[in-house]
């Protein structure tokens, strides 16, 4: 990306991290219409690794390095689907609450989300993880 691309990407900025009732989550730095992408400019070249649990579980590293991938990365049919740059890069879509009244819907199985309806600044942005996370009972709602 240069100057210009960059410069050209602050139009499609919607959000940011900051603190929420849940601790760290998505908040909304403008407002977002109904259908947009707020991570449109989150890693639009990334591709996502599976990752089974038992690869995970095997594999020799330290347990609480092991706990950011299965606090942040979704589990689906025993796989892990981790971002392919790492998991010290993560963009703001990994940093979701959960809730059972999301107002961003989840598309391709949580590799995308949008808007499900006009969201106004200040606004946490949440999505359902029961559409796209096996263990998403584990969390508290």
């Amino acid at each position: 990306m240069n100057k210009k691309q960059f410069l050209e990407s602050l139009k499609d900025v919607y959000c940011r991290l900051g603190c929420t009732h849940h601790g760290v989550g998505v908040v909304a730095v403008r407002d977002i219409p109904r259908g947009a992408d707020p991570f449109k400019n989150c890693d639009p070249h990334g591709d996502l690794l599976e990752i089974s649990q038992e690869e995970l579980a095997s594999y020799p590293c330290d347990e609480s390095v092991k706990e950011i991938v299965r606090d942040f990365c979704a589990l689906q049919k025993g796989k892990y689907y981790v971002p392919d740059y790492g998991i010290d890069a993560i963009d703001k879509s990994y940093f979701l609450n959960h809730s059972k009244t999301p107002n961003l819907e989840v598309l391709n199985e949580g590799e995308d989300f949008v808007a499900a309806r006009d969201i106004t600044a200040g606004e946490e942005l949440t999505a359902d993880y029961d559409l796209y996370n096996e263990e998403a009972n584990q969390f508290e709602r």
